[in-house]
């Protein structure tokens, strides 16, 4: 019985896709891993981004501090700082099985598994549009391993997105073709919780898929089938709700979603970007920091290149199947990514450049690459091959030839990168020659295919991983580790055991903190409060990725109660307070003696619009000396507050910086601590007036002054609350918005998803009910 299960189980097509998929990873990532004994590390966000975001949040869920998250920033919203990078991701949660330090282990499986999934996926949908399924499995490893997934190893998270994107188009064809209900709207569900972000732009292509796909080839007969895909749609959204809800509403107050394309940004690019665009979809993937061409570096995923075959198989349908639905949806597709307006509809009509959608026609690619593969003999692979040549060949000598600039004699920046990517696109083209040309009919095609796909998509994603290393050995998987995860264990043991300060880091995009668990004023992350955003905005410092403070504003270091720096320097005039060896390098950890507990009183407020036409320079001290407030709040505070007086506004001499100090540290936090729900302050004041807490506004907080309810004003981005003449004891309490509403709405839309699953079955009985007829009454034979 078992030699039976096990023989019908390795003839299963699910089970090859599994262990190519593995075979394939596993070329990737185990030499490394070898090297290393188990530890893993890439460069940049991968390193200082990814592991930093999975500690933190695998201590988050264990510890059940899931609401407000003190080590991002200043503060911010848990459930909204991270469901774009960790809390809808099946694979995090499976991470969770391993204690938080060990995620540099267990990322490199993890990623192994994400490649795994994708080809099953790829799978599950490409299978529906061959005869032969060898062919899907063919198609199904493209996928997983095409261009999009190799540039994009530093984002460990959008190989999630990959992963079960498949999903929602092999639900989508089963809803509208064969008519079963509920895999689309399970797809749905998964994909809106997995990233909120990115199922916005799988929305747009949802649509222009269903309309392409279905109503352009028999508009009568599929339109029919529009209420319930719209209605399985819904179902999957709602069910998504108990992550997507607070999701959306923490994003919407980010800054970054306010830019808008206008004029003619809207229509066309500029070249660079078009050569960018050619390269991705001709060549295999670049390097994203250090690119081999056109760009020094560039984040926005580009790229599109399938494993040997390139688009060859791409161009032979585009030829070949004029009329064909997939080769209406690539010009289609082909066209938005062109058009910057076009391109943005993926992004929310964001400005901001990216081509992280591209493995939406990625897998289109696939898809249309194993049906050319199936029939090579009935579509113009010549042609098409020649094509792609060509064209490879014409982008090649501009790049390497072309002067690019006065100064600069080509876009080739790395010279012997470009040329090796050059030369596996070379043998690509070649060793499509001969599989889709020359012997398309051999004996042992499949097997030689398979192989080749194999090996080319392997080989490439280890290239890739060996080059990151050798061209950035100082962030090699050991030191990683030690900088990272045991300097944020050491930081952690020889700080003082108290809650009131936070810290900040010489290196801004280090994130050292999150593993630390030590508050702080830095962080490397999009995703924080937008109030974190409204402050800096308001002392001319914009912030963008990064919490960078400037060195010149050494008045916010009082105001946001820093009282330790973490720096790998030492300083000339000054003992540290601590210092140690991490295995790479020493760190050093110095003492800020002019550090104010968080939570201290104002005497003194200055409007918003006051605030406004202060210099950007002097801002940082005008704060030392009196709150922000919005000019329709100073009603509020009239009784408790006085308006700064102009003399008072301009005085910046040392002396009066420390009587600034003097004046908040009088009257702060004797004591103050943070738990899951919140944090508790006691304060002791001369008379009536407000309290100041450098924690991010936000609308889910509640505050309570000696157990009585008082309202939170926003001043500048942060936290004021009255208080009153003698002790006080300050509770604020915080609630993630939206997350009550997520949670009703997904019980009531998997509530709905039941129904509509088994509508037929209780539909049936009732009809069942109503047709049968009644029984005779029961008579007793009384003849005798």
């Amino acid at each position: 019985m078992p030699q039976y299960m096990l023989r019908k189980i390795g003839k299963n097509d699910y089970t090859k896709v599994f262990l190519l998929c593995l075979l394939t990873s596993g070329m990737m990532f185990l030499p490394t891993l070898l090297m290393n004994k188990g530890l893993f590390s890439l460069v940049g966000d991968f390193n200082y981004q990814q592991i930093p975001f999975n500690i933190l949040s695998n201590r988050a869920i264990k510890s059940g501090d899931i609401f407000w998250n003190w080590y991002t920033d200043l503060g911010s919203n848990f459930i909204g700082s991270y469901s774009f990078y960790t809390l809808g991701s099946p694979f995090f949660w499976l991470s969770l099985l391993f204690p938080p330090f060990a995620f540099p282990y267990v990322v490199a499986p993890l990623l192994m598994l994400k490649y795994c999934t994708a080809g099953l996926t790829a799978y599950a949908y490409i299978r529906r549009y061959v005869k032969d399924g060898r062919y899907a499995i063919i198609g199904a490893l493209l996928y997983a391993f095409s261009g999009f997934s190799t540039v994009n190893l530093m984002f460990n998270h959008f190989h999630d997105v990959i992963a079960l994107f498949p999903l929602l188009l092999f639900g989508l064809d089963r809803l509208v073709l064969n008519k079963k209900s509920g895999w689309f709207a399970a797809a749905v569900a998964l994909n809106a919780t997995l990233n909120f972000f990115f199922f916005t732009g799988e929305v747009v292509f949802l649509l222009l898929y269903f309309i392409v796909r279905f109503l352009a080839e028999d508009f009568k007969r599929y339109v029919r089938r529009l209420p319930a895909v719209l209605l399985e749609g819904v179902i999957g959204v709602g069910m998504a709700g108990v992550l997507l809800l607070p999701a959306v509403l923490f994003t919407l107050q980010n800054p970054r979603l306010d830019a808008f394309l206008y004029g003619p940004t809207a229509l066309i690019f500029d070249g660079r970007r078009y050569l960018e665009l050619l390269k991705a979809f001709f060549m295999p993937a670049d390097i994203m920091p250090h690119q081999s061409a056109i760009y020094p570096s560039d984040f926005t995923s580009s790229g599109a290149w399938l494993p040997l075959f390139g688009p060859v198989a791409v161009f032979a349908l585009l030829i070949g199947a004029k009329k064909s639905w997939m080769s209406r949806l690539f010009k289609v597709l082909v066209v938005m990514a062109c058009v910057p307006l076009l391109n943005s509809l993926f992004y929310a009509l964001n400005a901001s450049y990216y081509a992280r959608w591209l493995y939406m026609p990625v897998l289109i690619m696939a898809l249309m690459t194993a049906v050319v593969l199936e029939k090579r003999e009935a579509y113009p692979c010549s042609r098409a091959l020649l094509i792609t040549s060509v064209v490879t060949g014409l982008l090649a000598g501009f790049l390497l030839f072309y002067p690019w600039s006065e100064s600069q004699k080509s876009a080739v920046l790395q010279m012997d990168l470009f040329l090796f990517y050059l030369c596996s696109t070379a043998a690509g083209l070649t060793a499509a020659y001969y599989l889709l040309i020359r012997f398309r009919n051999a004996r042992r095609w499949m097997l030689f295919t398979t192989i080749g796909v194999v090996l080319f998509s392997g080989g490439l994603g280890f290239f890739n991983i060996a080059s990151i290393h050798s061209i950035y050995p100082w962030q090699s998987p050991q030191a990683i580790e030690d900088t990272v995860v045991k300097t944020g264990q050491e930081v952690k043991r020889v700080l003082p055991d108290r809650e009131d300060y936070r810290i900040s880091i010489s290196d801004n995009g280090w994130n050292l903190p999150m593993v630390s668990q030590t508050p702080t004023v830095n962080s490397f992350t999009s995703m924080v409060n937008g109030s974190i955003f409204q402050f800096y905005e308001s002392i001319g410092s914009p912030r963008d990725v990064k919490t960078i403070i400037p060195e010149d504003y050494y008045g916010l270091k009082p105001l946001l109660s820093v009282g330790y720096a973490v720096q790998t320097q030492p300083r000339a005039k000054q003992e540290p307070y601590a210092s140690f060896f991490n295995g790479t390098n020493t760190i050093y950890i110095y003492k800020n003696p002019d550090a104010l507990p968080i939570g201290f009183t104002y005497d003194y407020y200055l409007t918003e619009s006051r605030f406004d036409h202060i210099a950007d320079q002097y801002k940082h001290l005008v704060l030392l000396k009196a709150a922000v407030l919005p000019d329709g709040e100073v009603n509020r505070v009239r009784n408790r507050m006085l308006p700064l007086p102009e003399s008072q506004i301009f005085t910046f001499e040392k002396n009066d910086y420390r009587k600034d100090l003097e004046a908040r540290q009088k009257e702060s936090s004797r004591s103050f601590h943070h738990d899951t729900r919140g944090f508790t302050s006691e304060i002791d004041v001369d008379a009536n007036k407000f309290a100041f807490f450098s924690v991010p506004y936000d609308k889910g907080w509640s505050a309570t002054v000696n157990g009585r309810a008082v309202q939170i004003i926003n001043s500048d981005g942060f936290m004021m609350v009255p208080v009153y003449e003698g002790k006080n004891i300050i509770r604020f309490n915080y609630h993630t918005p939206g997350l009550t509403a997520g949670i009703f709405l997904s019980l009531v839309s998997g509530s709905g998803f039941i129904v509509w699953i088994f509508r037929r079955r209780l539909f049936k009985r009732k009809m069942i009910r109503r047709r049968r007829p009644p029984q005779q009454p029961f008579l007793p034979d009384v003849k005798g």
